[in-house]
């Protein structure tokens, strides 16, 4: 009898447990289902949990995860890619034969066993030996099982052309897109599925979403064209002993942009090196001096008020000046064809400084060379943009550009339009070279508090061909003088010239593009080389010189501003803090070499 009412009790006590449980956990989802964690939230407590699991000893490697995905240009060369590579650590607590150990991972670093016999007997916490294994290399040392020595996983992001378009691609820091294409559509290079408000401008083809796999973006950029303008215009600018300049080459009819060139430029595989200046792309947030194209705009403006009838302009000996426009009237003109309109919507957000009320309207590079397209090709205001096309690894499948993306609008009449493409540069057509060429200077007398300073700006726009252009290239240099050189103004100018028509001229001899492959190619043996030798030379000495010490950047990660100041002060580096709260990010990141490195940066987070 006492048995069988300690058994109903046992039940009843039981079935009451499950049904709170039951109400507990409806609660609770209730509760995430109106206040759902957001992301940022849901990636902290990821990454706070996986902190807190401790290394494995080196055995089987976990499964491939996916890889962020590879940036290309137009002809599938990698621009940016990320290798799973793994990092090489000893537990000194951990060994009992420290000779032993040495003797078998010498020949997987650059080191000698005596010396790293020497490390493991100094070292009391983990020690990285190696970091850059690759798959075979990790799994030769796991192979042989030694106690306290860990294999860890790694993906490196590099940047094969180093400077080359870095302002468009933009840089990564603790596995996150900070900047350029690699922030703006960090959700979709970073893996996993992504809908289409992530990345506007792509045709799903009535998909919801992507990415089940690593996701690769083809932009429009030309590598080829990328690197000649590059490199001519550094060597250019040495020459004439200028530092600040910037250069653009896009087709006229589409908004393609094929080269994008600011300098002074900055390495993303190193961005932390660069000053914060460098880092800015001055192509769209410097500003020109409008009077540069105030010739253009003016005979513009001349054969519009023209008309399609019209008998034609004036020789400018005979002419009044500006044809009569005055700057109000020129004023009302450039307004008419969205001279000062946005062009920004497909990966650069905008000026830094937003105008200020009451200020006279400025105008960027990018602005100048969309303005100019818009009068060669039949009136259309094209937004130039960078990103092609996306290739969706889950699919096997390329999504291309929407056809409604582009941003276009008709600035002038379509009848008149075909008038001002003929008549507007024929006193700047070269027939010889088959291209258009237009130059300009300025020199502006800047008055900041009681000092006073020069402000030379010059600018060079070419077409070609000059009858139907294809290419339109755009460079202008900016240089600070304390007083005017009127007789080597000529001789850069003509240096301009010369420079910008050689580059014309190589780029219409390009072969036209043919059809890209609908799936991107296997990854460029070279390049991974190239990674390779570049963190040799970044993290060895070079042979013959003495062996120095070199300061490695500590953690700071998780302290407060104030302890990680502490840690930071014995380097002393310019210290640039973003936020407030606890260090949540550091750049350089911990362990990396202090060498010609003169600023950090901080990033804080109160959450």
């Amino acid at each position: 009898m006492a048995i069988t009412l300690k058994s109903k009790k046992n039940k009843k006590r039981w079935y009451y447990s499950f049904l709170l449980l039951v109400i507990l956990l409806t609660a609770a989802g209730v509760v995430l289902y109106r206040c759902p964690p957001s992301l940022q939230d849901i990636g902290r407590i990821i990454q706070s949990a996986v902190g807190k699991i401790s290394p494995l000893s080196a055995g089987k490697t976990p499964a491939e995860i996916v890889l962020r995905g590879t940036v290309y240009d137009r002809k599938f060369n990698e621009l940016a890619i990320t290798y799973r590579l793994f990092s090489l650590s000893v537990n000194p607590e951990e060994v009992s034969d420290q000779r032993k150990v040495a003797e078998a991972l010498a020949p997987y670093t650059s080191e000698k066993p005596e010396s790293i016999e020497k490390r493991l007997k100094s070292s009391p916490r983990y020690l990285e030996l190696a970091g850059n294994l690759d798959e075979k290399q990790s799994a030769q040392v796991n192979a042989l099982q030694l106690k306290g020595v860990y294999c860890k996983a790694v993906e490196p992001r590099f940047y094969p052309g180093h400077t080359a378009a870095s302002h468009v691609l933009g840089f990564m820091g603790d596995g996150v897109g900070l900047a350029g294409v690699e922030g703006k559509y960090n959700t979709v290079l970073q893996g996993g599925t992504f809908r289409q408000n992530n990345i506007l401008d792509i045709d799903f083809q009535g998909k919801e979403s992507l990415g089940g796999a690593s996701t690769d973006i083809i932009l429009t950029l030309d590598l080829d064209v990328q690197k000649q303008l590059e490199n001519r215009f550094r060597e250019y600018l040495a020459a004439q002993g200028a530092e600040r300049g910037m250069g653009l080459v896009i087709e006229p009819g589409s908004g393609r942009i094929l080269a994008l060139v600011n300098q002074p430029s900055f390495n993303p595989n190193y961005f932390w090196k660069a000053n914060e200046s460098n880092r800015v792309n001055r192509i769209y947030n410097h500003v020109l001096d409008k009077e540069l194209i105030r010739p253009i705009l003016a005979r513009a403006a001349a054969i519009e008020r023209e008309g399609v009838n019209g008998t034609g302009l004036l020789p400018e000996t005979v002419a009044a000046p500006d044809y009569g426009f005055t700057s109000g009237m020129l004023d009302t003109f450039e307004n008419q064809i969205q001279l000062y309109g946005s062009v920004f919507g497909n990966w650069e957000s905008g000026p830094n400084d937003p105008e200020q009320p009451g200020a006279a309207p400025s105008v960027t590079g990018v602005q100048v060379g969309v303005t100019l397209a818009s009068l060669v090709n039949g009136g259309w205001r094209i937004t130039p943009y960078v990103v092609d096309s996306i290739y969706d690894h889950a699919t096997a499948k390329r999504y291309c550009r929407s056809n409604e993306a582009t941003n276009k609008s008709h600035v002038l009449d379509p009848a008149l339009s075909v008038k001002i493409r003929r008549e507007l540069f024929a006193k700047w057509v070269m027939e010889q070279e088959n291209v258009i060429v237009f130059t300009a200077d300025r020199l502006k007398l800047l008055k900041e508090n009681a000092f006073s300073k020069y402000s030379i700006q010059e600018l060079f726009v070419g077409l070609a061909p000059a009858k139907q252009p294809k290419f339109l290239l755009l460079m202008a240099i900016e240089q600070d003088h304390l007083n005017p050189m009127p007789s080597e103004k000529s001789l850069k100018k003509t240096a301009l010239e010369g420079l910008g028509k050689d580059l014309l001229a190589r780029f219409v001899k390009e072969p036209p593009l043919e059809v890209t492959p609908e799936k991107p190619p296997k990854r460029n043996s070279e390049n991974l080389r190239q990674f390779f030798i570049s963190k040799q030379l970044n993290f060895h000495e070079a042979p013959g010189k003495a062996k120095e010490q070199v300061a490695l950047m500590p953690l700071v990660k998780g302290m407060s501003l104030r302890k990680g100041l502490q840690q930071l002060k014995p380097y002393k580096m310019k210290v640039r803090i973003s936020g407030s709260g606890r260090i949540v990010a550091q750049y350089p990141l911990p362990g990396q070499p202090l060498a010609g490195v003169e600023e950090c940066i901080l990033t804080l987070d109160s959450k």
